[in-house]
């Protein structure tokens, strides 16, 4: 998750209480930052502060939103109190609205239901294919026992695979859930694709399949490495 606030008191303190409730965090400390993190990374939720210098928030919304034209669940966090506030962040893209002060238990409350909305899923869970899994919660990948770091393009990839083991993910869906309706050179998907591939394979995992001239899947056999 990325937390777009200026103020580094706040900022640490969301980082350090989200971290502790296992949710990995990304700080951003003004407009621009926030703008190059989003146009280069993906992030599962967005808790932005309004009040950002050299940019602010509802630049950074426009730009997530129309620029790169990019879902992900934005929670906004702001001193600003009034109602036309509330309707300018919310007709902006926002997807949810928090008054400073705040508890940091309702911030990390409404995150959780922000992704679930967002991803259709229980972010507790854990979901498995053979060896590998992942747990939602803790964004955390595992091959047996070895955990596995990946990249973000290939976390949300395998999070799609993941959703239905041995079904085919097209190459389609794949593309719009990376880069929505602006995907880039045709061989932009198979390059990530070879990224998760190599991951998983150096973890012990070889079981990421590619159905040619469709898409790709996961094994479904106990095992999950051939």
């Amino acid at each position: 998750m990325l937390i777009v606030e200026d103020e580094r008191t706040i900022a640490g303190n969301l980082a350090e209480y989200l971290e502790a409730h296992g949710h990995p965090v990304d700080i951003a400390y003004d407009g621009p930052a926030a703008m190059a993190r989003l146009s280069s990374e993906t992030f599962d939720v967005i808790v932005l502060d309004l009040g950002l210098p050299r940019a602010d928030g509802l630049q950074v919304l426009q730009h997530l939103r129309h620029t790169l034209g990019v879902a992900t669940p934005v929670l906004v966090l702001t001193a600003r109190d009034q109602l036309a506030n509330k309707l300018e962040s919310f007709a902006a893209g926002a997807d949810d609205h928090l008054t400073k002060p705040f508890a940091l238990a309702e911030v990390q409350t409404r995150i959780v239901a922000l992704h679930r909305r967002a991803s259709g899923t229980v972010v507790t869970s854990v979901v498995r294919a053979g060896i590998l899994e992942l747990d939602r919660r803790t964004r955390l990948v595992r091959v047996g026992e070895v955990p596995l770091r990946l990249m973000p393009q290939s976390m949300r990839i395998l999070e799609m695979l993941l959703r239905d083991p041995g079904r085919v993910i097209t190459r389609a869906e794949l593309e719009a859930a990376l880069w929505r309706d602006d995907p880039p050179e045709t061989d932009a998907l198979r390059s990530q694709i070879h990224l998760l591939r190599r991951a998983l394979v150096q973890a012990g995992y070889d079981g990421l399949e590619t159905v040619h001239g469709v898409g790709y899947r996961l094994k479904c056999d106990p095992a999950g490495a051939s």
